[in-house]
């Protein structure tokens, strides 16, 4: 009401498709699609990372350091991510996150956060740590 009562104008529009992204399924699948578009796949330019193997479509932040691993599809990687050892796929990784010595699949992990050893299906919210090794 702020908005309205400051002068913002507000419109509705139709939409193809409605995701509920509180629900880690929806917010997975949107991902995707929006990873998916015609769009984004023409953006297929990712830098090089030592001994990993991306596999489209795949975004990845800036300043990331990813070595020994395999990511995508499907992944959206925040900036300043850390990712070792770690075979990724079908996820959505905050920034500032460290992922190590792991297999994720199906996973959404929050920013500020660490992840360590073994295979899961998970979301981790921000600012946690969480290690198997």
């Amino acid at each position: 009401m702020l908005m309205i009562q400051d002068g913002a104008e507000m419109t509705t529009t139709s939409v193809d498709n409605w995701f509920d992204c509180g629900r880690k399924e929806s917010l997975l699948e949107a991902n995707a699609r929006l990873l998916n578009l015609p769009e984004f796949l023409k953006r297929r330019e990712y830098p090089e990372f030592p001994d990993t193997i991306i596999i489209p479509p795949v975004s990845i932040g800036n300043d990331c350091q990813i070595s020994g691993s395999i990511i995508g599809p499907n992944v959206a990687i925040g900036d300043r991510t850390i990712v070792k050892n770690t075979i990724l796929s079908d996820s959505i990784i905050g920034s500032y996150s460290e992922l190590r010595s792991a297999v994720m699949h199906d996973c959404i992990v929050g920013s500020d956060a660490l992840f360590k050893g073994t295979r899961h299906s998970l979301n981790i919210g921000d600012n946690t740590e969480i290690d198997y090794s």
